[in-house]
Parts: structure tokens; sequence; C-alpha cells
């Protein structure tokens, strides 16, 4: 893929997850759980971002019990939130040789 068209694609996913975001914070308080996976698709779409990626990155050790449950349902995700959660976590990345 051409640099140019990367690079436009990195800078719409950030406007693009937010929606999908802010969409998932507004249905979070409904009873069906799509706001949760609304808000966690739109944090992976808009990490394609680098802000958005180091921003993730710095703020995951900061709430060590809600990364710990992250950690939990990682391997449960689909592929492309998979990838982005294993990416993010700073404790799986230190413990390796």
């Amino acid at each position: 893929m051409p640099k140019p068209i990367k690079n436009l694609l990195r800078w719409m996913a950030l406007p693009v997850g937010l929606v999908i975001f802010l969409a998932g914070a507004v249905t979070f308080p409904l009873p069906l759980p799509t706001g949760l996976i609304l808000m966690v698709v739109g944090i992976t779409v808009a990490a394609f971002n680098p802000l958005v990626l180091r921003w993730v990155k710095r703020t995951r050790p900061r709430f060590p019990r809600a990364n710990a449950k992250i950690r939990t349902i990682t391997p449960h995700m689909p592929g492309f939130i998979r990838r982005f959660l294993k990416r993010t976590d700073s404790v799986a990345r230190s413990t390796k040789p």
C-alpha cells in the first residue's frame, strides 16, 4: 500500500474510532452489552493512529486491576482486538526473556 494512503487511513481511523466509541458510551447503560463491545471496538479502530496506541500503552499500567481483567479476557476476543490488547500490555512484554 502506498505510504500516503496508509497515512490517510491512520488519521481517518481516529475520528471513526471515536464515533464508534461514543456510540458505545451512549448505549452502555442499556441492558444488552453492546455498549461495552462498541467501546472496545472503537478504541481498537482508533488505535491504528499512533497517538491513541501510545496513550493506551501508558494508561493500562495505571489501573492494575482493570489491566489484570483485560489480560484474562484477551484470549477470548476476536483476532484484531486480541492483537491490539497484546500490543498494549506492558506486563506481558516485560516478562519475556
